[in-house]
């Protein structure tokens, strides 16, 4: 069956089925929408998006790259994406792109005519060019501020550090806080606002902070990370850990080495992961809003040029940190 064929039957030309089938970009009458809409379905047609695609430039695709689909985080980023994709009449496809390897699934992306590219992993020059070159709107999601640019939506790293740690100040008194960060180089290096978050919090309460220890965004960094938070600094009693895989991580570490959380260390993070709940104990964490953060991405695709966005996380009270 063609356009030809349901225009016949319902007794309008080919324009009129094609603006109903594609929602525009001229309104038709109710009484013939419903005319092509009963044709439509009498005759089985079913519009051939390949050909569309090749007619008007784009498919009603768009890309979602990010760096890690096993890492609970990005997973639940990727469904809350696709959910608002949907919402748009678009549909996803997830592709897996570590940070400045992007230039071949880039190329991909394009030559499926994708209508927008949404990245939460750093794309290199030769991917923005692609980009430039085959008009293609990119919006960067939740990557950090000196990793983003106009368009760009991501979560306020430095807030729901400073909230996380000032909760494990100010509510259960600890006076030594310790950092667990991915990346590498020495703690002056440090550009994330994760870490300028945490580390706010403690100068304002006059407490040190020099407890920092970088490790891998991974459970086994995390995990890693325990055998040198007691060694290191044996004085500390709580951690601030920059992601959910890196606690989830500590969590197993410090059990390991025989240690109780929250008694002898408390624990809080950043992500808000669906998995975070059901470690033992359920993690405390600085819960990122994934369904606010994806609408505005996606509306990012389809209105060019907006200003930069960041989405304060809200502070989950669980048990790891001596709260419920």
């Amino acid at each position: 069956m063609t356009r030809d064929d349901v225009a016949r039957l319902a007794g309008v030309s080919v324009a009129v089925v094609s603006y109903v089938v594609n929602n525009g970009p001229r309104p038709v009458a109710e009484a013939t929408r419903a005319r092509v809409l009963d044709a439509i379905d009498r005759l089985g047609y079913r519009p051939n998006a390949a050909a569309r695609s090749l007619t008007t430039g784009r498919s009603d695709l768009v890309g979602l790259i990010v760096p890690d689909v096993g890492n609970p985080y990005f997973a639940a980023l990727a469904q809350a994406v696709e959910t608002e994709a949907r919402a748009r009449g678009v549909n996803l496809v997830l592709v897996q792109g570590r940070a400045g390897q992007l230039a071949p699934l880039v190329e991909s992306l394009s030559g499926h005519l994708v209508a927008g590219i949404i990245t939460a992993a750093v794309p290199e020059a030769a991917a923005e060019e692609i980009l430039r070159r085959d008009g293609i709107a990119m919006v960067r999601l939740s990557l950090a501020p000196s990793e983003t640019g106009d368009g760009a939506v991501l979560p306020d790293f430095y807030s729901g550090a400073l909230d996380a740690t000032r909760h494990l100040i100010e509510v259960h008194g600890h006076r030594r806080v310790a950092l667990v960060l991915g990346g590498e180089g020495p703690v002056g290096g440090l550009t994330d606002d994760r870490f300028r978050g945490w580390r706010d919090a403690l100068a304002a309460a006059g407490l040190p902070t020099d407890a920092v220890i970088r490790a891998p965004w991974s459970l086994a960094g995390g995990r890693d990370a325990a055998t040198r938070l007691v060694t290191d600094f044996p004085d500390c009693t709580a951690v601030f850990a920059g992601s959910d895989q890196q606690a989830i991580g500590l969590i197993s570490g410090l059990h390991g080495l025989g240690r109780s959380i929250p008694a002898d260390m408390a624990i809080a993070s950043f992500d808000g992961s669906p998995e975070a709940k059901f470690t033992v104990p359920p993690l405390t964490t600085a819960g990122v809003p994934m369904a606010v953060l994806a609408r505005a991405a996606v509306e990012g695709l389809f209105a060019p040029g907006r200003p930069a966005e960041a989405f304060r996380p809200d502070l989950v009270l669980r048990s790891s940190c001596g709260c419920l």
